[in-house]
């Protein structure tokens, strides 16, 4: 007889009422598990606190704004296994030329309608609290059947938006190694953030919104055959910074690649994208990658200055596990 299972055992643990896994701990250390309460569903991000945002928005003196977004569009790197992005009009000046719309139905004034179909993970973006899970939990012990094909009812990245405000801190470290870009496949460390931090004479504190440069972005749109950026080997965090992000009491992190963490993965870690797991479900770390920091480093270079106040808040999009981006950074 033919067996179905395809090696499938039912669960052997129970879920409570409020969608969290019975009696379910989390035995890797540094974790954030309980930290801000059994029921919170937004991480680090609790580390924004008014004082931090207070202080972020006396950072603001010039008006300076500096967007950390790329565009939208054909040219956005798209990792291989989502598809790329459709942008397409319903209604157009060209439907009037045509005469498939009347003057005489809207008194000679029209408008036009467009559409955007992409995956939240997708261009400048966060991956939220339920874009990475293991063990049937999620952050904060939350049960991983929590998020279907009609979304996440725990833990949704649209209940960040009014905490992704803060003060903003830009560490370029091809600039402080005195190259244009991080070779591919080079592990960034704890050792590395520090001292480009000391090179900018920035000091980091708890609350801050952490970004990186690695220059692989400015890199990809100087390509004209893209394919060696596709070739999987991407610099990116290593895995030895997660005690380094936890005791810093980074609140987010945005980065300049594609991957977040190094590629190829350190070996010695059997999940997949290993930084995701740790920082994303065990920290409650949003992270965001192919964030356009390259006009960014040039005005903190200019000015040396690389503190500023970053507003980087999600699209309201319920029960979603990541969202798009558009930050900006104020001076």
């Amino acid at each position: 007889m033919q067996d179905w299972s395809r090696g499938w055992t039912p669960p052997d643990y129970r879920v409570d009422g409020d969608g969290k896994v019975i009696g379910a701990t989390n035995p890797r250390a540094p974790h954030n598990w309980g930290r801000w309460g059994d029921l919170d569903e937004l991480g680090t991000v609790n580390y924004i606190t008014a004082k931090v945002r207070l202080a972020a928005a006396e950072l603001v003196t010039t008006g300076e704004v500096v967007s950390c977004a790329i565009p939208i569009g054909d040219e956005m790197p798209v990792h291989p296994s989502r598809p790329a992005v459709v942008h397409t009009h319903a209604l157009t000046g060209t439907d009037v030329v045509a005469g498939f719309v009347a003057d005489r139905a809207s008194g000679g004034f029209h408008g036009a309608d467009d559409y955007v179909f992409m995956p939240l993970q997708s261009g400048t973006h966060w991956d939220g609290l339920t874009h990475g899970f293991g063990a049937s939990t999620m952050y904060n012990g939350f049960w991983i059947g929590n998020v279907g094909a009609d979304g996440a009812r725990r833990l949704s990245t649209h209940l960040l938006a009014d905490h992704m405000t803060g003060r903003g801190v830009l560490l370029d470290l091809p600039r402080a190694a005195g190259v244009d870009r991080l070779p591919g496949g080079h592990a960034i460390t704890p050792a590395e953030l520090d001292a480009c931090a000391h090179a900018q004479n920035v000091e980091l504190r708890s609350g801050d919104i952490l970004l990186i440069r690695t220059g692989e972005l400015g890199w990809f749109y100087s390509l004209d055959d893209k394919a060696p950026y596709w070739s999987g080997i991407h610099a990116g965090l290593s895995i030895t910074t997660v005690d380094w992000i936890h005791r810093n009491e980074i609140a987010a992190i945005g980065i300049d690649n594609r991957t977040f963490e190094v590629t190829p993965f350190e070996p010695g870690h059997q999940e997949t994208y290993p930084l995701h797991a740790r920082l994303i479900r065990d920290l409650g770390l949003t992270i965001g990658e192919l964030w356009w920091l390259d006009d960014l480093a040039e005005v903190c270079a200019r000015d040396d200055r690389w503190e500023f106040m970053l507003t980087a808040p999600p699209l309201t999009v319920t029960g979603s596990s990541g969202s798009p981006v558009s930050p900006l950074a104020f001076f």
